[in-house]
């Protein structure tokens, strides 16, 4: 069931909808280090911006995330997890 939800529901809300930082750069200033971030973006933005990723996949990607809608994906991910937790507390 948790292999169900992973290969489903939660790959495709967080590639799609889910941002997350970068490191651009790293720099020693005498003791410490200084991290600096790209501007959050979820995984599917960061491939549509790639110069290095083909264009038929972009459009696929296109086509998938149009037809997804974060608040159902969001609604069945919680219910996995209700049953999932039943049977576990059983």
């Amino acid at each position: 069931m948790l292999n169900d939800l992973f290969r489903s529901e939660w790959r495709l809300y967080h590639n799609f909808f889910m941002p997350s930082v970068k490191l651009v750069e790293k720099k020693q200033v005498v003791a410490k280090t200084v991290k600096r971030y790209d501007k959050p973006k979820a995984p599917y933005q960061r491939i549509l911006e790639s110069p290095d990723v083909e264009a038929s996949v972009k459009h696929i990607l296109k086509e998938q995330f149009e037809t997804l809608n974060p608040f159902q994906l969001r609604k069945t991910i919680d219910a996995k997890l209700k049953k999932i937790f039943v049977l576990k507390n059983k």
